[in-house]
């Protein structure tokens, strides 16, 4: 078993409670297959579904999902085609869900103003999001092990940092 020493410490900050940072993002659902000269738009960045990459719209970038016009198929290519090019965001794909997830590529607010639609007949942004949304900085803590109370919950910060890369844990002590 590890023991540690936390520190209980008054709250320094504005918040209501200590945050942690977070990626803006948005999740591309599709319920059908797509057809060839589809787009999506994130940012100024516009992935168009082709049959091969000399179809492809000038200005735009290859997905490439040959004849296989499957939801499976476009959500793999769509996020090999993202991954590969984009300057934005970066992409994770879930088959099972037929899912899309497209994150901003750094924590904090810059990436909630990075517009998102499609004109995809088989697919939409969940909530019927124009925007990557949820991006925040999280509450700096310089000392690990710093533990703040605020009513009904304590914070334990776990990984002490700035606004991008810190950790807090929230928790309730219980009778055993």
């Amino acid at each position: 078993m590890e023991y540690k020493e936390l520190y209980l410490k008054q709250k320094w900050f504005s918040d209501a409670a200590p945050q942690n940072p977070k990626y803006a993002s948005a999740t591309l659902s599709f319920t059908a297959g797509i057809t060839a000269g589809e787009v999506v738009t994130i940012g100024d960045e516009n992935y168009e579904f082709v049959e091969e990459a000399a179809n492809v719209t000038a200005g735009n970038i290859a997905v490439v999902v040959g004849e296989t016009l499957t939801a499976d198929k476009a959500i793999q290519e769509l996020t090999k085609a993202i991954n590969a090019n984009s300057a934005i965001v970066t992409a994770v794909d879930d088959t099972e869900k037929d899912t899309c997830t497209i994150l901003y590529k750094s924590v904090g607010t810059d990436g909630n103003a990075v517009g998102i639609e499609t004109t995809t007949a088989g697919a939409s942004f969940d909530d019927g999001l124009t925007k990557l949304s949820g991006g925040q900085y999280g509450t700096p803590c310089m000392e690990v092990n710093s533990i703040i109370y605020v009513s009904p919950h304590y914070y334990w910060c776990t990984a002490a940092g700035n606004k991008d890369d810190v950790e807090w844990k929230r928790f309730n002590p219980a009778l055993y």
